[in-house]
């Protein structure tokens, strides 16, 4: 649970402080594809193998191992299902994430795609985009397909004249602590939101 308490620590850090910087536009998961209800709770009593997300081109690939080691731990302490196998071997395709899960002795693929992730400024423009797709290794069958972005708000600083002339005047504020890093606020927030769409706590679907 290492990558989970990790990333819980960083969320909750900013409890009891007033931290100056934008605010985050939750996205609500969006679930393109799902089992029916007989066969979700069905899902809970199954095993499912988590490889490391495809990232995108530039982006450092242990980003993707992050995040993958992050959805195990969140989908074990949801209980999204019986077990979940953090597995390190990257994979260039589906097929080979469904290869890799079966060698694994799952029954399922949880294979993930970090789509966009930008760190942003002081004055905010952060952005997270993830999507999670999971495939019955024996059918090759997707059973869950969800999507999720989160962003933040510019918080563009007061530039005009009248500011500039009072601020001369004025004592100069002092910048509140800077508070935990938000984009592993999103991806936190992101994981939790999908493992609990998983295990039946919440469902968005996109007709």
């Amino acid at each position: 649970m290492r990558y989970f308490m990790i990333f819980l620590l960083l969320l909750s850090g900013c409890a009891g402080q007033t931290v100056d910087r934008p605010a985050v536009t939750t996205g609500a998961p969006v679930v393109y594809i799902h089992p029916m209800v007989p066969a979700a709770a069905e899902l809970s009593r199954t095993s499912v193998a988590v490889p490391p997300f495809v990232v995108p081109n530039g982006m450092d690939v242990s980003q993707g191992e992050k995040v993958a080691a992050l959805f195990r731990d969140v989908l074990l302490g949801k209980q999204a299902f019986q077990t979940v196998k953090l597995v390190e071997r990257h994979y260039g395709s589906l097929a080979e994430a469904t290869t890799i899960a079966g060698e694994a002795g799952t029954d399922l693929v949880l294979a993930g795609r970090i789509k966009y992730l930008l760190s942003g400024t002081r004055v905010g423009g952060a952005r997270v985009e993830l999507s999670v797709r999971v495939i019955d290794v024996k059918t090759g069958d997707t059973v869950w397909y969800i999507e999720q972005a989160m962003d933040q708000q510019m918080d563009y600083p007061d530039v005009s004249l009248a500011h500039r002339l009072g601020s001369v005047f004025s004592t100069p504020p002092v910048r509140a602590p800077e508070g935990p890093p938000v984009v592993a606020n999103m991806l936190v927030r992101i994981a939790v939101d999908m493992a609990d769409v998983m295990a039946g706590d919440r469902f968005v679907a996109k007709m």
